[in-house]
């Protein structure tokens, strides 16, 4: 007989409320927030040199082709966002676009994008180093930021004002510690106070994970960092499920390419038991792998995860969907050919849409972007492309970040 007033008995009364409520939470959730641009981080090789990011707007269909380029200036080392910008951060429910640029110039700028699509420049600072990757607590109130330019590699913690979005540095006494060479992947959890990050070149190769106690004390988890049993790759493909403790990342294995984990509240992780996962027989390798390329997504809800690879030479997007009990990824049906080298594959903060960068090569060599409606159902619908601009030294695409409107 089920305990009528078990909440983990999956035949009992109370498990059943906890379910119709967790879902009417998750309806309400999506409800609440709506696409409505997406940032596309970008430079120019050619004369006149130019660096910044593209705001497209987003339509019913998705990127409408509109975009809003008075974030794309001059590229000089003084002007923002200076040169060789690397990535786009968003802090959590905000419309705020923190941009991160490379070891030329070393900023951290920062916009607001409001819903009446007015771009309001609020600052520049120099970072600490060289910053490429920025992960935000679920509250916005702290961010932990990559330093490339020290060896062993940092992470940094900065303090932001909940109010302005200002970002101080706030190191205390347990900041920065150092982590793998070249960090591809940055995640945190606020659940448990962790911070994550994948390292791929040179030795110790694996997950760093490092557990806060306080805001001053904390130490690196039980075998940290660890070893996924394969390289992981040059991608910024840390998926990160909190509530599960579960914890997705692609590896070097050409066949088997995803790796998955639980963790305890201390940050120690196991590697789960189906591990490693492939999305389909017969797969030789994933996709582009240049700037840490984002080939791997995960549902804003947290049911499936949205994987890029390739097979005999043509590339394809697939959903996995999630198994929260066990963390094991079945591939489901919806399997889609995308174009030549796709990569910065983002899902939209509404849950509504999948976007990703591709070219068409030797077609007509133009940069684009493909899309993809995505139904509550687990279902994707291809949406039209938008064409960005022509390959070899125009407007080349760095990286991609939604920039939803949140109620």
């Amino acid at each position: 007989m089920p305990e009528l007033n078990n909440p983990s008995d999956a035949f009992s009364e109370e498990f059943g409320k906890n379910t119709v409520l967790s879902e009417l939470v998750r309806s309400w959730l999506r409800g609440a927030v709506s696409p409505d641009s997406l940032v596309v981080l970008g430079e120019k090789s050619i004369f006149p040199y130019e660096s910044g990011f593209r705001i497209y707007r987003i339509g019913s269909d998705g990127p409408t082709g509109v975009y809003d380029a008075s974030g794309v200036l001059p590229s000089t080392f003084s002007a923002f966002p200076g040169c060789q910008p690397v990535r786009v951060a968003i802090p959590p429910r905000s419309r705020e676009i923190i941009t991160l640029t490379g070891s030329n110039s070393n900023f951290i700028a920062r916009h607001s994008y409001s819903a009446d699509h007015k771009l309001t420049f609020l600052e520049q600072q120099p970072g600490i180093g060289t910053p490429t990757h920025m992960a935000f607590t679920s509250d916005g109130t702290t961010a932990y930021v990559t330093n490339g330019a020290t060896i062993p590699n940092q992470i940094n913690r900065y303090s932001r004002d909940p109010f302005s979005g200002k970002l101080t540095l706030n190191n205390g006494s347990n900041y920065p510690f150092g982590v793998g060479c070249a960090p591809v992947s940055l995640r945190t959890s606020s659940k448990d106070n962790i911070v994550f990050s994948a390292s791929t070149t040179f030795v110790p190769l694996g997950i760093d994970v490092y557990k806060n106690f306080d805001m001053n004390s904390g130490t690196f988890a039980s075998g940290s960092p660890f070893d996924p049993g394969a390289n992981p790759t040059s991608q910024n493909n840390l998926c990160l499920l909190e509530n599960e403790r579960l914890l997705y990342m692609t590896i070097g294995d050409s066949t088997n390419p995803i790796n998955g984990f639980r963790y305890d509240t201390n940050g120690t992780l196991t590697m789960l038991p189906n591990s490693p996962f492939a999305p389909e027989v017969g797969i030789i390798g994933g996709a582009s792998t240049d700037n840490f390329s984002t080939t791997m997504t995960l549902d804003p809800q947290g049911k499936y995860l949205a994987f890029l690879y390739s097979i005999s030479g043509t590339f394809y997007i697939r959903l996995l969907s999630i198994d929260t009990a066990t963390g094991t990824l079945t591939p489901t049906s919806e399997k889609y050919s995308v174009g030549n080298a796709p990569k910065h594959l983002e899902w939209d903060g509404s849950g509504r849409f999948i976007y990703l960068v591709s070219d068409t090569g030797g077609t007509t060599n133009q940069f684009q972007l493909e899309s993809f409606q995505f139904s509550e159902a687990g279902t994707l619908t291809r949406k039209p492309t938008v064409i960005i601009g022509p390959m070899g030294g125009d407007f080349s695409p760095k990286y991609v970040r939604s920039l939803p409107i949140y109620y």
